[in-house]
């Protein structure tokens, strides 16, 4: 005779939705250099979105401001008792 397959435990809903609540959007920018190619990363910016140059900041790597673009933009949830 076959034993029956056993499944691993659900989750109860309510710790899911309590879960989802204390977490916080942590949105971030990722800057390239077009002259020494460095990407890095800043904390996004009312106003920013991907591929706008940036002319009001300087590389961190070869100090040039004129040559600055924001690659890609993305965001991630964090749960901050875990920190």
């Amino acid at each position: 005779m076959s034993e029956e397959p056993q499944l691993p435990p659900f989750p109860d809903l309510g710790d899911i939705l309590d879960r989802k609540k204390r977490m916080v959007e942590k949105i971030t920018s990722v800057i390239k250099c077009k002259e020494c190619k460095a990407k890095y990363e800043r904390p996004f910016k009312v106003g920013d979105y991907t591929f706008k140059a940036l002319s009001d900041e300087t590389c961190e790597k070869c100090n040039q401001s004129q040559n600055l673009m924001i690659e890609e933009i993305y965001s991630e949830w964090i749960d901050p008792k875990k920190q």
